[in-house]
């Protein structure tokens, strides 16, 4: 059985949900009347101290984050990025997209796949469905934020490959990381994970994530990248 864990916003917990299709559902979506699940590819979680970010967004304008799941294909902590406020509820401590935050508990690399219950900012009465987000992602949090979020994803055509990115005009870079991920209906084969490997590092104002190892051509592979900026 696969384990999950629940990061459903407790404001919305409500009695009584919708059933999702076998083998797809999970929590997210768990007390919402209106709710349209989003879910993500699987993401490689590699050993070591350092985090794994990665953020999945609701795909309809106004629609706003109002539960968090995920599926684990190993032993890992998974947190996600949140804004400070009261009361904790969507459009407060949620917006239309959420990070992720996962660090593997093993010495191998883990993976998990993202879930995301997103809801009508206006209330709406929309039935569950389910969406898989292929398109590249980008955000940018208000100006009036000291820091900006900018994420892109792309799907890997070959390897090795070098790939860049970087803040926009006017903008100072803080922080950097990237993702693998796999858009796989079960967890990716260790071999397929161990046979990839990205690192990223900066080069003066960009930041430069190369990809090595082999890239099957039947295999459906993302790169995300995330750039945090200051204003």
């Amino acid at each position: 059985m696969r384990r999950r864990l629940t990061l459903a916003a407790a404001a919305l917990a409500l009695a009584g949900a919708i059933a999702a299709p076998e083998g797809l559902a999970g929590r997210e979506c768990e007390g919402l009347d209106a709710c349209i699940r989003v879910v993500g590819p699987w993401v490689q979680v590699p050993a070591g101290e350092a985090p794994t970010y990665y953020q999945l967004r609701c795909p309809g304008r106004g629609q706003l984050v109002g539960g968090l799941d995920a599926d684990l294909g190993g032993r890992m902590e998974i947190t996600f990025l949140g804004v400070l406020g009261g009361p904790v509820s969507p459009g407060v401590t949620t917006g239309s997209s959420i990070v992720f935050v996962a660090r593997s508990a093993t010495q191998g690399a883990q993976t998990f796949r993202p879930l995301l219950g997103c809801i009508p900012a206006s209330g709406g009465g929309r039935a569950r469905t389910s969406y898989e987000p292929t398109r590249t992602l980008e955000q940018a949090r208000p100006p009036a934020e000291p820091t900006i979020r900018r994420v892109t994803t792309v799907r890997l055509r070959r390897s090795p490959s070098t790939l860049t990115r970087s803040c926009r005009a006017g903008e100072r870079l803080l922080a950097f990381s990237h993702a693998l991920a796999f858009r796989t209906r079960t967890p990716p084969a260790e071999s397929l994970l161990t046979g990839l490997r990205a690192t990223s590092h900066r080069s003066g104002h960009r930041v430069v994530v190369s990809l090595r190892g082999t890239l099957l051509p039947e295999a459906r592979v993302e790169l995300q990248i995330h750039v945090v900026c200051a204003l």
